[in-house]
């Protein structure tokens, strides 16, 4: 019913992902596997309802208003479970900014904000370019997978200064979609020590099938003590329009939040992602599954030919995102050395040691385009890795 089939040329539109493609990619026939945006169209309803809103011929300033509420409460609900309330909600310019504004509202210069690396880099370049301390809590990579380690975040919230922490839930780039139990123990340790967790939940809704995804708020010592910062830029390939949705219960913390952000942004929710956020969040279910399905197939195209072609590599199981996390690391080869082996082979990734401790040796691929491009990138990825050793 849905085209995730259709090569759709985005040369030219100014696209960060295509236009500033490293060389040798830019400019040959190959798309880039590096930015978290998508090489799908957008879902027909969304494309409907921004062009009834250009239609209108004014573009004015506009806000979180009730038909906007209401859609955004309505998906939270069917998708996730979770009731929200129009006094939690802030809107920002996109969850990085999200990132930066609790950065600066909830700790002081100097002060410590927790993350969990290999991490999506904006986590780090919040704190360190707000002059705070960047405090790691390395997540431990053991059999093929990776988990929390507890004992060293306990140890971390136990700091003095240590004020904050910004978790990825679900998880970029590993993948991992936290269980409940998992979060929980976040939520414990972060609670008795003091410590506000901004959960960054902006791929919740890219979840691959036998997965779940936890609302951070709704765990017990949760609801008082975090941010949520959605947005509906992933899941349909919005990024451009650059809105994002944060929740915040607890009044305290919402005030001071939505304060800073008003000083800094306006508060307004841009024209036409006002009108693409209501169609997303009351047409949009349906192109999403279909969306998951064919991301999913995308996985598992990658494990095969991985597993098949490839033996001295292997590829990290996905629970969400559409990213996929590549180990390298067997062919001995240093972070340089790695990425100009890529781009030899026309392959422009985001290179593993960009999300921090632990990621060198690692390639993050996105999985979000037609089938017949990835198997075009997998087959590129082997040659160049045969002649590596030969």
């Amino acid at each position: 019913m849905y085209d995730f089939n259709t090569i759709i040329d985005r040369a030219g539109t100014g696209s960060i992902k295509l236009d500033a493609a490293p060389e040798p990619v830019k400019g040959s026939c190959f798309v880039p596997l590096t930015i978290a945006d998508m090489e799908f169209a957008t879902a027909p309803a969304i494309t409907r309802a921004i062009q009834r809103a250009a239609e209108h011929g004014i573009y004015g300033y506009t806000y979180a208003d009730n038909a906007y509420f209401n859609a955004v409460k309505s998906w939270q609900s069917s998708r996730h479970c979770w009731d929200v309330f129009p006094e939690w909600l802030t809107t920002t310019a996109g969850v990085v900014s999200a990132l930066g504004i609790a950065v600066r509202s909830f700790t002081e210069p100097g002060e410590g904000v927790i993350i969990q690396p290999p991490v999506y880099p904006p986590f780090a370049s919040s704190v360190l370019n707000n002059g705070r301390r960047l405090v790691e809590n390395p997540l431990l990579f053991e059999n093929g997978g990776y988990k929390m380690d507890y004992a060293n975040l306990e140890r971390k919230c136990t700091e003095p200064d240590v004020k904050l922490m910004l978790l990825c839930s679900p998880h970029n780039p590993v993948g991992r979609v936290w269980s409940r139990e998992e979060l929980a123990r976040v939520a414990d340790i972060c609670h008795r020590n003091g410590v506000i967790v901004v959960s960054d939940e902006i791929h919740n809704d890219l979840i691959m099938p036998g997965n779940t995804h936890t609302v951070f708020a709704k765990l017990p010592n949760a609801l008082d003590n975090c941010i949520v910062c959605t947005a509906v830029s992933k899941t349909f390939n919005l990024a451009g329009l650059s809105c994002s949705n944060i929740f915040i219960p607890n009044k305290q913390l919402r005030e001071r939040f939505s304060k800073r952000a008003r000083n800094e942004s306006g508060g307004c929710v841009p024209y036409f992602a006002r009108a693409a956020t209501i169609a997303a969040y009351t047409e949009g279910a349906e192109w999403l599954d279909s969306l998951i399905t064919t991301v999913d197939n995308n996985f598992k195209l990658m494990y095969r030919f991985v597993e098949e072609h490839l033996p001295e590599l292997s590829v990290i199981r996905a629970e969400g995102t559409y990213l996929a996390w590549m180990d390298m690391r067997s062919l001995g080869l240093d972070n340089d050395a790695l990425e100009a082996l890529m781009l030899k082979g026309y392959l422009a990734l985001d290179e593993g040691y960009i999300f921090g401790t632990n990621g060198g040796g690692f390639e993050r691929w996105n999985l979000a385009m037609p089938t017949e491009l990835l198997h075009g990138a997998l087959e590129r990825l082997e040659a160049v890795v045969r002649s590596q050793r030969d």
